[in-house]
């Protein structure tokens, strides 16, 4: 059972701190788009964060859609925090529409580890 945890405790930490990324990801474009304009080097930052916010999603994604399946018949959490992740990965991946899906992950995220406390020390052996 305590790898059940740990995958709870993965999803809800990926989940808020992802969702933050996501929601900040605009202001964090904009500040590397200005940095590529003003510096006459030739290096992209731009590409570089848009492909690690990239990875983000689609990690809040994947990780939304192994806690429904991992979990499916246990009364460890319910249904919700692994939608909202599907979802939150989902939108985000939709082109102006980042900051929506972090904040439907963030949510998400934030339910898993309130179900933290359904997993008790004695169901560890």
């Amino acid at each position: 059972m305590m790898k059940s945890k740990t995958l709870a405790l993965t999803n809800g930490i990926v989940g808020l701190a992802g969702g933050i990324l996501m929601l900040f990801g605009p202001f964090f474009s904009t500040g590397a788009a200005l940095s590529d304009v003003a510096s006459s080097t030739g290096a992209s930052q731009t590409t570089g964060l848009a492909a690690f916010l990239t990875i983000v999603k689609i990690a809040i994604l994947v990780l939304g859609i192994v806690g429904a399946v991992y979990y499916r018949g246990t009364d460890f959490t319910g249904t919700a925090p692994h939608v909202l992740l599907i979802v939150g990965g989902a939108v985000a991946l939709v082109p102006f529409l980042g900051w929506a899906g972090g904040i439907v992950a963030i949510v998400g995220g934030a339910l898993y580890l309130a179900k933290l406390k359904n997993f008790k020390a004695d169901q560890a052996a």
